[in-house]
């Protein structure tokens, strides 16, 4: 059985987490002993069916437990889900089957409407439909980065969303029907760890590499995969592995190859003590939108106390509780398209001065993995002098490449390599436009670039020109819409390897010392 290396581990089951410890940093390995009256063919499809019947285990449920919620009286028009209404399909309600044959993750039973006002915390969409290369270029290599998929709330945050619960379920009485339910709610999600709907999302995302890039995959060429050490990222990179061999029949069964330490600095999480957090401009929006909303809610709830933190995290108790329980959380309906519009830019400022272009030593957070992205396009050792550890494997002779990690990680790299850059920074007093096509609108949305298992994809091809000539190009996607690549002469999505690795001056500069800023 074909595997990156000599000997494969026994295939990881879906959705559980690695039994390996965080701290970890050298590559997996292992091997047990075959019974030689055992065939090929039995364990794969042994395998398979087990994968299958854990898959179905976590999503069938939601077939019987979804319904439509009750109606609210909300100012706007309600958050409706569940069956076809009059002239909808199902396309509309987001239950259409994959296009390209695979399994895809249960419907969350959220409208899409909705679920992209979530900003970091919106699940995986595509942003456009997937558009293969031109005919004369064929795909020579395949470098995924992907986020981990969606999660509990980390612990301290959900401390937090506990205690703004109970200061609103704290009223003397409520006078909105839609806080009524907070009389006998009881805050029960975990922590940190994948949800099951991540898991599924994240299994798709393997589905889907396979039968997208499966011409690249044969027996001595399989994916070689990384991930960050917390936990989710780690299950994130087995049920991706988990999805892959999957859609292969187990022909390919690639599995976690490296755990990069998260308590050291590494290429797949961020880390610049110097570096802001974002939070002085989060504060400022919070400033603007948070009081018109914590004031209608207390009319509905008097005697309750809420501070505009408060609004923040009840407001994130709406995708958090939806992605858990994958249904419609009750916490959606205490607020509105334009507070969740409100809420989406909030996560958008996070982001851009975080480790994005607002905040000077964002971009240099990301360099590392710029810098192992050119040596594997260029089969050349990497040179960096950031956060690459030279110490671990690192392969630069495969045709897939799968690294796992965080959403800050993801929009350092994008700063770093040139992608989504803006003209004007972001305003932390006004909402911007919300057509994101339009110039004079907002381009930079967390949404969009940062879901829940977001992925960026660098494809490496090799074109032939209309007089025969063959050259190397690039050409990257961001969940599934082709970038433009201005800065190293795009056309058509597609950039010369060459001016490519150009256009990274930064990066290959090591960040022109803006890492020693980070701990100076």
């Amino acid at each position: 059985m074909p595997s990156s290396k000599n000997a494969p581990p026994t295939l990881p089951t879906v959705a559980a987490h690695a039994a390996v410890s965080a701290d970890a940093s050298y590559p997996l390995n292992g091997s047990r002993p075959r019974r030689t009256w055992i065939t090929n063919g039995c364990i794969r499809t042994t395998v398979t069916l087990v994968i299958f019947a854990a898959y179905f285990a976590w999503t069938w449920p939601w077939y019987f437990k979804h319904v439509i919620p009750p109606e609210t009286d909300l100012p706007q028009a309600s958050w409706s889900v569940g069956v076809p209404q009059d002239g909808q399909t199902t396309h509309e309600l987001g239950l259409e089957l994959g296009t390209e044959g695979v399994l895809r993750a249960p419907p969350l039973g959220v409208p899409k409407s909705l679920q992209t006002k979530w900003g970091q915390y919106s699940p995986w969409h595509a942003l456009d439909k997937y558009r293969p290369p031109p005919a004369a270029c064929n795909i020579t290599q395949v470098n995924i980065l992907q986020r981990h998929g969606a999660r509990y709330p980390n612990l301290l945050d959900g401390q937090n969303y506990s205690v703004a619960v109970d200061h609103l379920a704290s009223a003397e009485k409520f006078r909105d029907k839609r806080l009524k339910f907070l009389k006998e709610y009881e805050y029960d999600l975990g922590a940190d760890d994948l949800v099951p709907f991540g898991a599924s999302q994240t299994f798709e995302a393997g589905q889907i590499a396979f039968k997208r890039y499966a011409s690249l995959v044969n027996t001595t060429q399989i994916p070689f995969v990384r991930a960050a050490g917390a936990p989710r990222v780690i299950s994130t990179a087995t049920n991706w592995t988990v999805g892959f061999a999957a859609a292969s029949h187990q022909r390919y069964q690639p599995y976690l190859n490296v755990i990069i330490s998260e308590e050291y600095n590494n290429t797949l999480n961020n880390d610049c003590p110097n570096a802001g957090d974002g939070s002085r401009e989060t504060n400022i929006w919070l400033s603007v939108f948070a009081p018109p909303i914590a004031k209608r809610l207390l009319e509905g709830a008097p005697g309750a106390h809420l501070s505009n933190m408060d609004v923040f995290n009840l407001m994130a108790m709406c995708p958090f509780d939806s992605v858990a329980k994958e249904t419609l959380s009750p916490f959606c309906s205490m607020f509105t398209e334009e507070d969740f519009r409100a809420f989406e830019y909030h996560g958008d400022l996070e982001k851009y001065y975080k480790t994005g272009y607002g905040e000077k030593l964002g971009p240099i957070q990301g360099v590392g993995y710029v810098n192992e992205l050119l040596a594997r396009l260029q089969g050349k050792p990497v040179e960096d002098h950031t956060t690459h550890n030279d110490t671990l494997e690192f392969p630069l002779d495969r045709t897939v490449y799968a690294d796992f990690t965080h959403e800050n990680l993801m929009v350092a790299v994008y700063a770093a390599m040139g992608l989504f850059n803006v003209t004007a920074p972001l305003d932390p007093r006004h909402l911007p436009s919300p057509h994101h096509e339009d110039p004079s609108g907002q381009s930079w949305v967390a949404s969009r670039m940062v879901p829940f298992s977001s992925r960026m994809v660098t494809e490496r091809l090799t074109c032939v020109s209309d007089e025969g000539e063959a050259g190397t190009y690039i050409r990257v996607l961001v969940n599934d819409e082709v970038q433009p690549l201005e800065f190293c002469g795009g056309q058509d999505g597609l950039c010369e390897l060459e001016r490519f690795v150009q256009s990274q001056e930064y990066a290959r500069a090591s960040g022109r010392g803006d890492f020693d800023l980070c701990y100076g």
